[in-house]
């Protein structure tokens, strides 16, 4: 399955962008980290990147508090604990209104094979 998932990072501005070094930018630093932590099913530390409220998560959850998303990570890396993301393409970032959005193209594999 290769799908886009779209990370909003809301508290890094445009600001810190230079040209011609957009994969060292902030954004791209963190959506890195937060994959990292996934693919090691680390729930509780990957909480830290999320505000207290987030608009969506995934497809499914919407307005939800950030302990809701760390539960519901539980629950899934329990039915799926060999699950892991791998990012295919480089990261493309876009900047509107102070938020930058980063678009990322990868492959699921829920049983750490095949996707």
């Amino acid at each position: 399955m290769v799908f886009i998932l779209h990370v909003f990072v809301a508290f890094v501005t445009a600001a810190a962008f230079q040209p011609g070094q957009e994969q060292d930018r902030d954004e791209i630093k963190i959506v890195q980290e937060l994959f990292r932590l996934r693919n090691e099913h680390k729930a509780d530390s990957i909480e830290q990147y999320y505000a207290d409220t987030v608009k969506v998560y995934m497809k499914y959850l919407k307005n939800v508090p950030r302990k809701t998303i760390t539960q519901s990570d539980k629950i899934f890396w329990k039915a799926h604990p060999k699950n892991k993301f791998e990012i295919i393409g480089p990261l493309q970032i876009t900047d509107a209104a102070g938020i930058a959005t980063v678009t990322i193209f990868g492959k699921e594999y829920l049983d750490g094979v095949s996707f």
